[in-house]
């Protein structure tokens, strides 16, 4: 029997073809991403087997070394105190007249304040009385003098009248004698009259010249009481005159300490004055850095934006609770500050040029200056280093690391002194 069988061949159905080709596909699709993944995952499983611990990169801080110069300084707190900051006390009892106020500016010799004192007025006058009435007690005594000069001078004349006198007479005497005209006795008796009269001129001219000093004598005494008469006087007038409180500088007024019309007692404090032009910093700083401190020290304020240089002009030999008192100067005028004002000072020490540095941070303290964490790719090694000279913003690395070469300076303490890191995403 003749059939169709001959002609007959299988066919496989359209849905069986698509399948195949779909299983086909999804195969390779998963052999590439099984490729894929191990190219990822093993690298990544052998680091994380080569490390001791993973960290991640966003809790971490790296910073690279350079070469460059470097400043050590150091960073210390300071308050703005003006250097000429004078202080007004009373100079006597009284009741005081305000002119000013507290935050008022003032200028050289503008008046403060007044004070009365009625004490001081009278105790004035009285001196001034006592000083007209011993300038009549040395014009009298002046007179006096004059007066008794000139009796003392016409007794010393008439003594010299005489002397003349009596020498005629003995001349007389000595040509009646050869004569004998006279007798011995009437020309001795000439001679003896010649001897007083001359006796009596010698006595007055001592007699003048001794009371011409005592009266000189009594006129200085009288002068030296007039001359302390007057500087009595002098000084109770610098006393009253002092009652006119005026400004010694060109400033404000810091703080009034008393009241308008109140009651005060000599030397009691009244006002204080604050000139803002002559300001300087007085610095706390750390014990430690006491040594490497001297007067001349290069320094630097920030405020309000703007820095100003200026320089150590004191430093305290005594060191109280840590800190070494010092004081900065200002290079030039400043504006915008306050007594009392706190602001941030940074004291530089040393310029050391052309040096390995690295920007500051934790590492330094947590490490002690002798550990770093060197990163290379993904992975930090654990390495000794050195570390010298330190500032604020940089430290200087004098041993242990290469310029370019990237490390962390974060805090050390959380990795346990393990050798190696993994930094992960």
């Amino acid at each position: 029997m003749l059939g169709t069988a001959g002609q007959d061949r299988e066919i496989t159905p359209r849905f069986k073809q698509k399948t195949t080709l779909v299983k086909t596909a999804v195969g390779a699709v998963a052999a590439v991403l099984i490729l894929t993944f191990l190219s990822v995952t093993v690298p990544a499983v052998q680091k994380l087997n080569s490390s001791d611990m993973s960290v991640s990169r966003d809790l971490l801080r790296f910073a690279t070394v350079t070469r460059g110069d470097l400043q050590r300084d150091i960073a210390v707190e300071g308050t703005i105190v003006a250097s000429n900051s004078p202080t007004i006390y009373a100079p006597a009892d009284g009741i005081i007249n305000l002119n000013i106020k507290s935050g008022e500016h003032i200028s050289r010799n503008q008046l403060l304040a007044v004070i009365e004192s009625p004490q001081l007025d009278n105790q004035l006058v009285q001196e001034k009385t006592s000083l007209e009435q011993s300038k009549l007690e040395l014009g009298r005594q002046e007179i006096q003098t004059k007066n008794t000069l000139k009796d003392l001078q016409h007794a010393k004349e008439l003594a010299g009248v005489n002397v003349e006198l009596e020498k005629s007479k003995k001349k007389r005497a000595d040509e009646s004698i050869g004569s004998h005209i006279i007798s011995q006795a009437e020309y001795e008796q000439r001679v003896a009259e010649l001897k007083k009269a001359e006796f009596e001129y010698q006595h007055a001219i001592q007699n003048l010249e001794l009371e011409e000093e005592n009266l000189e004598f009594e006129l200085q005494a009288k002068r030296f009481e007039v001359d302390r008469q007057q500087l009595v006087v002098e000084d109770i007038t610098r006393r009253v005159e002092e009652l006119q409180l005026k400004s010694p500088i060109d400033g404000v007024v810091g703080n009034i300490n008393i009241r308008d019309r109140d009651n005060i007692a000599a030397n009691a404090l009244l006002i204080t004055l604050v000139d803002l032009t002559t300001l300087e910093i007085d610095l706390s700083i750390p014990e430690s850095y006491a040594d490497d401190l001297s007067i001349g020290m290069s320094s630097e304020v920030t405020f309000n934006g703007e820095s100003k240089l200026g320089e150590l002009v004191s430093i305290s030999p005594e060191v109280q609770d840590g800190f070494v008192v010092g004081r900065m100067g200002f290079l030039g005028s400043v504006d915008g500050l306050r007594q009392n004002q706190r602001v941030n000072v940074r004291i530089i020490i040393e310029d050391k040029q052309d040096v390995l540095k690295i920007r500051n941070g934790a590492f330094v303290e947590s490490g002690g200056g002798r550990i770093a964490y060197v990163l290379n790719n993904d992975i930090a090694t654990r390495r000794s280093i050195m570390l010298g000279a330190r500032s604020i913003a940089e430290v200087e690395v004098a041993n242990g690391l290469q310029e370019g070469e990237q490390i962390i300076t974060s805090s050390l303490d959380r990795f346990n002194d393990v050798e190696t890191l993994l930094i992960t995403d």
